[in-house]
Order: structure tokens, then C-alpha cells, then sequence
């Protein structure tokens, strides 16, 4: 099924309903439909399956333009507005870009070489880039018209809103956005989060609401107490939520469900936890139709990720490589009752002494500790041992060594397991998807001087 036709059937049944929620603007089904009918003639200088980028901020102003690419049988590439000028200039050079359409909604041509045709495919995205040029991968219709049916079955039919207050460069916003439309719902979005903001606005609307959001938003939503208005179902997804983040969001909300999911933006969903169901320190269970491999599994059953669905993307751009199994890029187990664990990212692994150190694991159990809001693990060369673990953390208590030794053998963790530096900091640094920004902090510890001095 066609995303579009999805689209315009709602269009066609939810007219004069709201499409789109930002602020104090909305548009509705009908408006949006027009208005991206007359950016069609825009877009005219392009040829068919022209790859367009997209990169405006305000979420209402580019879903217009989304849809008016796809109504022109073109294919929208969805880049972060807040990408530097060096980079977008490299992107639209590496990935033969024909146009580009910027945060004032003008538009440029550019004249790129022919390259092979792209069947089916619904947009191009792109990673977040932390550590070099983003990636371009494809996302076809069916894998998302799929993700939409196996999302339906989490949901309450009575769901009229969908909200999804990050950036929609990020695949879990535009994913939530595309999903409203081809479901009839209204969308709720912001051009830059803003607890207070979206409070007001959630309190405008009396409709039933699912949100997305990752458990950066979560914590601040709680830490304002929040009154979630006719929100009956909270998914979270980016990083695992901590056992006392958890708790306290279950006394805040006891009638709220709430729904850990986990997936990458090339696999989309991978597994789920409604409301604690499936073990704590795993990320859930299976949807319906992954399948998991697990390639060079060490002496634990504990190997690299890969998984298989048909909500997987269709590859990546200038990638001749058909994909089959999607790499994750995540240490994994699963156990027999179908449970998927997680260990931690294959670049943050660390050896030492010969020994797998995983360092997302000692991190989940910091966390659960009293007046530690925020830990981080990085590795620092080490002549004995290869490399070691220095500990990052924020919070209002000092956590001293013996009482980090005491606490991580109690849970059952080895000796070696325990990172050899503390060091107590006033800040992360963050991604713009709300996650912890792993490459800067390691760059600015490795660096020193004013970079790491900044966030002591």
C-alpha cells in the first residue's frame, strides 16, 4: 500500500479534522492536502524520482513539502535543519542530491550526474552523523505501512492524537507524524521541545493521545509534574529507562500505560515492554514478525545483533549490497521465554585484561542508585591492562569508590567490572535526539583543557 494513498483517503474522511498540531498553529486535512497541491508546481523543474532534501524545522511547513514530493513522484530526503553548512554541502555532494528545499522554503537545483533509479521508496533519511557525513538509507511504503499495524495493535482504537514533541529529522518523530496521517489522527509536534509549551497544548486538546518521546522528555515532564491530559499510552524509545525512573513515572501516572520500545531507525521496531511485563534489564519481547541472529557470540551467548522483519529498511543509498539482515550494532542475548537483552553498543565495548566489559550494563545499575541522576563509562588506555573504565557521573550525592564496589558485587557484576575512575561532573552533552552525546564527552575527556573543564 502507498503511503500517499493512505494519506489521501484521510483526507478525503477526516476533511475539515486537524492534520497538524504545533503551538497555537494547526492545519487541517483538507489545507494540508491544498497547500502541498500548490507547492506541486515547485517542484516541476525536477524530473520524476528526483531525490529533494528537505530541511525545515517548523514540522507543519514540511510535511507540506514532503507530500507535495511525493505527489510529484519524487523522493523527499529528510535532513536535519540544523546540519553546518560544510556538512549539508558534503551530504548533498556524497548522495547526489538534485534539490534542496531550506528552512525558508526556498528552493535549489542542482545538477548531479544521473545515477540508477530508486523503485518504491518512500523517503531517504538519514543517521544522526555524530561521527562523520550522516548516512543516506531508504525507507520503502510496506515497512512502515506494516510498523503502522503492529503499532495499532498496542493502541486503543479510541487514540485521535498522536504527539511526538522531538525533531523530526530523527526517524521516531517523523515516523509518529506519517502514522497520524495514514491513520486519520491529528498530530502534535513542536519545533524544539518545551515541557511548559507542550503542557498547554495537551491541556487544549480533549482527545484521546499516544506520545512518543525518548526518557530525556520523560524525566523533565516528570520533574514538572506534568499534567498529561487524556494521554493514555506513553511509548519510549532511544535508551532504556532506569528502574527508578520507571517507578516514580508509575506513581505520577498510574493510569498511564507505558510501552519501552526498541528499534533503530534502518530496523525500525525491533521489541517491546508494556508496562514492565517482560524483564526489567531486558529490552522486551519480539514483535510478531523479527526474527534475531546472533553472529560471534562469546563463551555467554552474548553476540553482535542482527535482525530481520518486514518493517526493515530497504538499504543504504549508493549500497548495492542487498540487505537481508539488518546490523544493529548492539551486544545482544535472548533468552528462552523470547526475552531480548541488550549489553551495550559494539563501539563502547571495552577489553580489559582480555575480559568483555559492556559498559551499558554497569551504567543501568548506576543509575538506580539514590542521587545519581546521570552516568557515562568511557575507556582510557592503559599499559597493563589495554584499557580501563572511567566513570562519569551527575547527581546530588558524591559516589566514592568503596560504596561503587559495594554496590556493583552485591548485583553480581566481577571485580573487573568495576570502572577504576570516578569522576563527578556538572553536565553531559547531548545529541539533538536527547541522548547523551558519547562521542563529544569521550573527545572533550581525551582533549582536555576548556572542552572538559566545561562540563566539570
Amino acid at each position: 500500500m502507498n503511503i500517499l494513498s493512505l494519506i489521501e483517503r484521510q483526507v478525503v474522511n477526516k476533511s475539515k479534522h486537524a492534520a497538524m498540531i504545533v503551538g497555537n498553529d494547526q492545519v487541517s486535512y483538507q489545507k494540508l492536502w491544498q497547500d502541498s497541491h500548490h507547492l506541486v508546481y515547485k517542484l516541476k523543474q525536477f524530473p520524476n524520482n528526483a531525490k529533494i532534501g528537505i530541511a525545515i524545522e517548523n514540522p507543519i511547513s514540511f510535511i507540506k513539502w514532503y507530500v507535495a514530493i511525493l505527489i510529484n513522484k519524487q523522493i523527499p530526503c529528510v535532513i536535519d535543519p540544523h546540519l553546518n553548512k560544510d556538512k549539508l554541502d558534503c551530504l548533498i555532494e556524497e548522495y547526489n542530491l538534485d534539490g534542496l528545499i531550506n528552512n525558508k522554503s526556498n528552493v535549489f537545483k542542482y545538477n548531479m550526474p544521473l545515477k540508477d533509479k530508486l523503485e518504491n521508496i518512500l523517503h531517504i533519511g538519514f543517521t544522526s552523523g555524530t561521527t562523520g557525513l550522516p548516512k543516506a538509507y531508504l525507507r520503502n511504503h510496506e515497512s512502515w505501512v506494516k510498523s503502522f499495524e503492529y503499532n495499532d495493535m498496542l493502541i486503543d482504537n479510541n487514540i485521535g492524537v498522536l504527539v511526538a514533541p522531538g525533531p523530526h529529522a530523527h526517524s521516531l518523530s517523523l515516523y509518529v507524524m506519517i502514522y497520524a496521517l495514514c491513520t486519520g489522527r491529528a498530530f502534535i509536534g513542536q519545533v524544539q521541545f518545551d515541557t511548559l509549551s507542550l503542557s498547554k497544548v495537551l491541556q487544549q486538546n480533549t482527545d484521546s493521545k499516544a506520545m512518543f518521546i525518548v526518557p530525556t522528555m520523560l524525566h523533565s515532564m516528570m520533574n514538572h509534574n506534568l499534567k498529561l491530559n487524556k494521554v493514555e499510552t506513553i511509548f519510549t524509545s532511544g535508551s532504556k529507562l532506569s528502574l527508578p525512573m520507571f517507578n516514580k513515572f508509575k506513581e505520577i501516572y498510574p493510569e498511564i500505560k507505558l510501552i519501552e520500545f526498541f528499534g533503530s531507525s534502518e530496523a525500525s521496531f525491533i521489541s517491546y515492554n508494556i508496562d514492565g511485563k517482560a524483564a526489567y534489564n531486558s529490552v522486551g519481547y519480539l514483535f510478531p514478525s523479527v526474527k534475531v541472529k546472533l553472529k560471534d557470540k562469546d563463551q555467554n551467548n552474548i553476540g553482535k545483533l542482527y535482525v530481520k522483519s518486514d518493517m526493515t529498511f530497504s538499504g543504504y543509498l549508493d549500497d548495492n549490497i542487498e540487505v537481508n539482515w539488518v546490523k544493529v550494532g548492539d551486544w545482544a542475548s535472548l533468552s528462552e521465554n523470547g526475552e531480548l537483552y541488550l549489553y551495550g553498543r559494539e563501539s563502547n565495548r571495552l577489553i580489559i585484561g582480555g575480559r568483555n566489559i559492556y559498559p551499558e550494563i554497569i551504567e543501568q545499575e548506576l543509575v538506580k542508585l539514590d542521587g545519581i541522576d546521570e552516568v557515562m563509562i568511557l575507556s582510557e588506555k592503559h599499559n597493563k591492562f589495554g584499557e580501563i573504565a572511567v566513570l562519569l557521573y551527575k547527581g546530588s550525592t558524591f559516589l566514592s569508590h568503596v560504596e561503587l564496589k559495594r554496590t556493583l558485587l552485591s548485583i553480581g557484576l566481577n571485580r573487573y567490572e568495576i570502572p577504576s575512575k570516578l569522576i563527578k561532573i556538572q553536565k553531559f552533552l547531548y545529541t539533538s535526539s536527547h541522548k547523551i552525546a558519547r562521542n563529544l564527552i569521550e573527545e572533550a575527556y581525551k582533549e582536555g583543557g576548556a572542552k572538559w573543564k566545561q562540563l566539570l
